[in-house]
């Protein structure tokens, strides 16, 4: 678990530069619990 930070490495065009990437690594469990929310949310609307 964890936010982890990198940088793109593939140049896709302008202001490849400035592409970061972050990347939020959580546990089964609450990972679980978030998918759960998003798609009775998405179903709802």
């Amino acid at each position: 678990e964890g936010v982890f930070y990198g940088q793109s490495r593939e140049i896709w065009g302008v202001n490849h530069g400035f592409m970061p990437i972050v990347v939020e690594a959580v546990s089964l469990e609450d990972y679980l619990t978030w998918l759960k929310k998003k798609i009775n949310f998405d179903f709802n609307v």
